[in-house]
């Protein structure tokens, strides 16, 4: 049963990402950037159906194929995409810190083990 859609006014949802280009050294060689500089992303999905418990967004119009199509919660705490852009770089906020916790944690872990390793090699 589909829903006159009356939340969403733009029909429209949006997810931050960040994204780092790679640039090429003279011999046309892929190389990574001498220094981080990642651009943020702002991804637009569009609405094509409301229900009662969440919205299927994606890209494409209504009438087309809804490529990456996506269902996405009304009341979850952690969505997909979100209605507003500001909630959506919030959210994308409240992401990378978490991910900067999980990787800097396995650094550390990773630290630890390789001077564990070397106090393992004998002794020259």
């Amino acid at each position: 049963m589909e829903i006159a859609i009356k939340n969403n006014m733009n029909n429209e949802f949006y997810r931050y990402e960040s994204i780092e280009y790679a640039s090429t050294d003279i011999n046309g060689e892929f190389m990574s950037p001498t220094f981080p500089d990642p651009k943020l992303n702002l991804i637009t999905l569009n609405l094509f159906k409301e229900t009662p418990k969440g919205y299927w967004i994606g890209y494409g119009d209504i009438n087309s194929l809804h490529i990456g199509e996506r269902w996405v919660s009304k009341t979850a705490r952690k969505r997909y995409a979100y209605p507003t852009k500001e909630e959506a770089l919030n959210n994308f906020i409240k992401r990378n810190e978490r991910r900067i916790k999980i990787l800097s944690r396995q650094v550390s872990v990773c630290q630890i083990a390789v001077e564990k390793a070397k106090q393992m090699l004998p002794k020259q």
